[in-house]
């Protein structure tokens, strides 16, 4: 079967318009503190305070240094509890659902681990 020229520009003129924008990830990773969970639970030992675009505390007050890639969404934490806090393979990517400023640790198959979403102020 052969789709007339003129019906093919029509559907893909529709398919076009109608196909959603590619989310973006976020410019810089919000400032503030985030609470950190997983299965249901609190996890407070994994509770950070973003301080601004390359620094942060942990929960333990300990200051320590982050790497945010903006095309990956990838987090990369050095000093501090949350460096080393997740098995090899494991990843933090930094997300806004629904608008809530979220770090998500993530395995190799891309199951989340824990996630910490910012407090609201």
């Amino acid at each position: 079967m052969t789709i007339p020229s003129n019906l093919l520009r029509v559907l893909t003129a529709v398919c076009t318009l109608t196909a959603p924008a590619f989310a973006q990830n976020p410019v810089a990773v919000s400032t503030g503190a985030y609470e950190c969970w997983a299965n249901g639970e609190a996890r407070l030992l994994l509770n950070f305070t973003i301080r601004n675009r390359s620094q942060y505390t942990d929960s333990e007050g300990k200051a320590g240094a982050y790497t945010y890639d903006t095309a990956s969404g990838k987090v990369t934490f050095k000093g501090g509890m949350l460096d080393g806090a997740m098995p090899n393979g494991f990843q933090a990517i930094y997300h806004e659902p629904k608008g809530k400023p979220t770090v998500s640790f993530r395995s190799p198959r891309g199951s989340e681990a824990a996630f910490c979403e910012k407090v609201k102020n």
